[in-house]
């Protein structure tokens, strides 16, 4: 699949068919992953793949338990329901301070990786700062030593939605040039 198309094509899957995804893709998607940016190539990422059924309602009892009240429309059930969630962790030794950033810079590729593949995913964080309880439980649930931190869940599987074609702003509403010039 071509990068632009990819890029424009890739919306949010919720709702998965009852297929495994094979371990080779699995891992050809987190290879393709771990070619991601991270601050000063510290490649400070960690991939725990789930698919045990116990562990996934687990955290997505978590994910519920701690989901904003403004998002509490989204249930986890989405997590529960797909063939392979990964955890993507990033370890704060080798993040040089950045563990957010380099945590989702791998997330998306990630989601590109696998939409290019035909496997839909759905962005989920792991990590809020406003709430740091909810790292620490995941890390409890998957064995994560203090050092590394869970940043990002994203539940994999292949799609059993199509979703409508995502409506953008347009472009002249977001670009400015040298400075931000706000219209009168």
């Amino acid at each position: 699949m071509e990068l632009d198309i990819a890029l424009r094509g890739r919306r949010s899957i919720r709702s998965y068919r009852d297929i495994d995804i094979p371990e080779s893709t699995v891992t050809e998607l987190i290879d393709l992953a771990r070619h991601a940016p991270s601050s000063m190539n510290g490649q400070p990422w960690l991939f725990i793949v789930i698919r045990d059924k116990v562990i996934k309602q687990q955290l997505a009892d978590l994910k519920d338990l701690y989901c904003p009240d403004n998002k509490k429309q989204y249930k986890a059930t989405m997590i529960r329901n797909a063939p392979v969630v990964i955890i993507i962790c990033v370890h704060r030794d080798q993040s040089h301070d950045r563990l957010l950033e380099n945590g989702v810079l791998a997330g998306a590729q990630l989601m590109l990786a696998a939409h290019a593949k035909g496997i839909g995913s759905v962005f989920m964080t792991a990590y809020q700062k406003e709430q740091p309880d909810l790292s620490r439980k995941i890390q409890t649930l998957l064995s994560l030593p203090q050092e590394v931190e869970p940043i990002v869940v994203l539940p994999l599987g292949f799609p059993d939605e199509r979703p409508a074609k995502k409506e953008l702003k347009p472009l002249e509403s977001i670009i400015y040039h040298d400075r931000y010039l706000k219209s009168i």
